[in-house]
Order: structure tokens, then sequence, then C-alpha cells
């Protein structure tokens, strides 16, 4: 299984069919994820469409990390990523300020909870993870040639019409991203989610989060699961996880 700071990996499945058993009586012309991380979700729902839908879908995502983005499309070209790092070439890639798909895998799979570039964790994980991860990885790839990918904030698929958009934006609980240079950002929730309800105006927009900063009635809650957490205090190691459906 692939590592991602924030993934849908585990129960990427449940969130894509009730994704797409909400999306009844539209013209759906497109499907997008502005935050698609390691596709958890994304791969799923794909699959989904495909099955049920008799017509031209056209594909995107994005994330605002640029390496995460290149190794998604060199993936989708054939390319595997390295089934092993060591620690020095972990370090030396994390230095650079270059963005590159080799730096987008493995400063995502190598790194403790998929945080990017957040410690070197091979010494402590089986070998056999890294070979599975760079595996599934490709495979991934090779099942969305058709996705376009691009690197950017969410706002830049402002323009779409007639879409489903899936987002799984840094929870509220964390408050923060990873840039390229793997430096903690703070994100706003406020601005986000009044972008969300504007692009529900001609489009179905679906965002997961632990809870709605906000309070509108366009705003459903369609999905609702307690999920534990790893790494967090005993009080905190239970959260429902959420699904809301806007539009």
């Amino acid at each position: 299984m692939t590592s991602y700071h924030g993934g849908k990996q585990k129960m990427g499945k449940d969130i894509a069919e009730v994704i797409v058993n909400n999306i009844k009586n539209m013209c759906i012309e497109g499907y997008c994820e502005p935050f698609c991380g390691m596709l958890g979700v994304y791969n799923n729902v794909h699959n989904l469409l495909n099955n049920k839908l008799d017509c031209y879908i056209d594909y995107q995502a994005g994330d605002i990390n640029e390496s995460l983005i290149l190794m998604w499309k060199r993936c989708q070209k054939g390319w595997i990523p390295p089934k092993s790092c060591t620690e020095e070439y972990y370090n030396k890639l994390k230095k650079t300020k270059r963005p590159s798909a080799v730096k987008g895998f493995i400063g995502h799979q190598y790194s403790f909870g998929g945080q990017y570039f957040k410690g070197y964790r091979a010494l402590y994980k089986n070998k056999e993870n890294y070979e599975k991860a760079s595996i599934q990885v490709s495979n991934i790839a090779k099942q969305l040639k058709d996705v376009k990918f691009k690197s950017g904030k969410y706002n830049i698929f402002s323009n779409l019409k007639n879409y489903v958009i899936y987002c799984d934006p840094p929870y509220s609980r964390g408050n923060y991203y990873f840039d390229e240079s793997h430096n903690r950002r703070i994100f706003n929730h406020i601005d986000f989610w009044n972008w969300c309800l504007k692009m529900s105006e001609k489009n179905i927009v679906f965002v997961s989060e632990y809870s709605c900063p906000i309070k509108d009635k366009r705003i459903k809650l369609i999905y609702n699961k307690k999920v534990k957490l790893t790494g967090s205090t005993p009080s905190e190691r239970k959260r429902f996880e959420k699904l809301y459906m806007i539009g």
C-alpha cells in the first residue's frame, strides 16, 4: 500500500462508491480531484464511472506538490519508481529545490507517515513494502492514462462546468500542508469552502473532512464513519471521517 499524509488508501473504495451513488440525474462531462495525492479515491471512482456511464468522461487531477504531479505524469509513460533508497540519497533529494518525479515518490513513500520528507523511515520498515509501493504506483498510473494532471492550487480548476469534483483538502484538525520545499503551510479553510460553494453552482462537489466550518443549506453530510488515527493521543485516536456533498 502506498503512503501519503492524510491519504485515503484504506477507505478509498467506500468513499468512491458513495460519490458515484450520489451523482444521479446529472449530465456529467468530467471528474476532477484538485487534491489528488496518491489517488486513493480517484482510482476507484475512475473504475466505477467507466462501468456506470456509457459516454466520454474528461478526467482531471491536480495537486500543489509539483513533484507528485511529475511522478504521476512520468509513471503514465511507463516509469517505475525506485524500489530502494539510501538515507544519503533521501537527504540529497530533501535539500534540492528542483521538483522531479523521483522526489515526489521518495519524499512520500520513504518518509514517516507519508509526510513529505519528514524523516527517513526505511531503516524501520520492511523492504518489501517499498517494492510493493513502487509496483502499485506504476500500476495505478497505467490504469489512469487518460487522466490529465496539473500542478497548482485547487482554484486552477475554477473554470470547470458539469463536473463531479472531489476534494480531500488539508483537514482543519491539522490545518497545514507541505509545500515543494517540504515546509508546513497554513491552509485557509473558509476560502476553500466558499470556493466549493461557488463551484457547486455548475458542478457537484464532494469534500472529505472531520467537520464543516461554515453553515449553508447546500452542504449535506452524506457519509460518516469512525476511523482510528495513528500517532495520536489516546483521547484523539478515533475520529469521524465525513463526506459532504454540495450541489
